[in-house]
């Protein structure tokens, strides 16, 4: 899977979990752009993420998730 086609994935997520059926994700996107993105509704985000592929953010990296570049890169070398 190439990253266009993970973007597509997770902003399919995104839009459910944040319930925004308009949202367009960007990589500099982050929680003060998204008014229903809280603490809560990120860790569902993430949660639904390691659902779909099938792994398990490490402690490490989640702190390092501060925006939706950077959860999309972390995702694509779980699933590389």
């Amino acid at each position: 899977m190439n990253r266009e086609q993970l973007v597509e994935e997770i902003q399919a997520i995104a839009r459910e979990i944040f319930a925004k059926p308009e949202l367009v994700i960007n990589d500099a996107m982050g929680a003060a752009d998204v008014d229903t993105w809280t603490s809560l509704s990120f860790m569902l985000f993430l949660t639904a993420i390691e659902d779909k592929y099938g792994f398990k953010f490490k402690m490490m990296e989640l702190l390092q998730l501060r925006n939706m570049g950077a959860v999309i890169d972390a995702t694509l070398k779980h699933i590389a």
